[in-house]
């Protein structure tokens, strides 16, 4: 399914769940591996870094030292290639991803200890967010820890009946049509955080809730046929009950769609469903961008 993955690199994270991932993605679908670093070099008016060591020595060790980092499960990927490069992050990976044809990308949480003050508000201005506005292909997340070998047995897929939510279905169907896995079609009743929605506190909420699945069942079903599935759905805040139902079905992995055709380019946005999901300590997640699919 996979044929070329980029992997973004570093070892500043004490858990190494994205690269993990990774092999055993390009292990599985005998994928070309991609292993990405972006070096911030810095400079002002009076120096820069060059003045002590060039950039094309500086990228040529931080090479070197990813080959003996990963040596041992890179001697298990038959085609890989090491690319590190200077300046902001996002702009040289998306130069890489366009011009090597990546179709999946996989990516670490967050490498600074900081407190983040920003992400109690979903005010998410980081490498992933930047990454994701801007390409096709999908961009897998891994906090915690993926099946050994990749092997996916069950799948969550949010859904809230929009078109690129739609897509993401069609993605999500091949992703378990390949794994072998079970798919879970979840739709979150949005009551609103700050404004409550008063439609939902005008009728008994299991009205809505069999409206939904009967929803997903209608509009799903033809595409779903031949993969085992079920589908869910209760009130809530989208991204927290999301999270909920991945830890109470033990999920796998996490699909969504990502919206950003209507933004501005790499540009942070306000409560991100699917980044508030890919950024949370729990199930990986894979964030789809919008493509034509029709499979319904």
């Amino acid at each position: 399914m996979f044929k070329k993955i980029l992997l973004a690199v570093t070892p500043l994270v004490k858990m190494q769940t994205a690269p993990k991932a990774a092999f055993d993605f390009a292990r599985k679908n005998n994928a070309e591996l991609i292993l990405f670093h972006s070096l911030p070099v810095g400079k002002d008016a009076w120096c820069d870094f060059g003045d002590i060591i060039s950039e094309d020595q500086l990228r040529e060790n931080t090479a070197k030292k990813i080959q003996a980092y990963y040596a041992d499960e890179l001697a298990t990927i038959p085609k890989y290639s090491i690319h590190v490069t200077t300046g902001l992050a996002h702009e040289q990976m998306l130069r890489i991803i366009h011009s090597e044809g990546v179709d999946l990308i996989i990516m670490g949480h967050h490498t600074s200890a900081m407190v983040r003050p920003d992400r109690m508000w979903g005010s998410v201005d980081t490498t992933i967010r930047r990454v994701c506005a801007n390409v096709f292909c999908p961009v897998l997340v891994v906090t915690n820890e993926m099946p050994n070998g990749a092997n996916l047995k069950k799948i969550v897929l949010a859904t809230d009946f929009s078109t690129p939510s739609d897509s993401a279905m069609c993605y999500a169907a091949q992703v378990a049509r390949t794994f072998g896995a079970h798919l879970e079609v979840f739709h979150v009743l949005d009551v609103g955080q700050t404004h409550p929605d008063p439609k939902y506190y005008m009728q008994d909420m299991e009205n809505f809730v069999t409206k939904a699945i009967d929803k997903m069942d209608t509009r799903y079903k033809k595409a779903l046929s031949d993969i085992s599935h079920s589908y869910s759905c209760w009130e809530g805040i989208p991204y927290t009950e999301i999270l909920k139902k991945a830890r109470w079905s033990d999920a796998d992995l996490i699909i969504m769609a990502q919206y950003s055709s209507s933004e501005e380019v790499a540009k942070p946005m306000i409560g991100s469903t699917s980044i508030q999901v890919a950024l949370s300590p729990g199930c990986p997640a894979l964030i789809v961008n919008y493509r034509a699919r029709n499979c319904m």
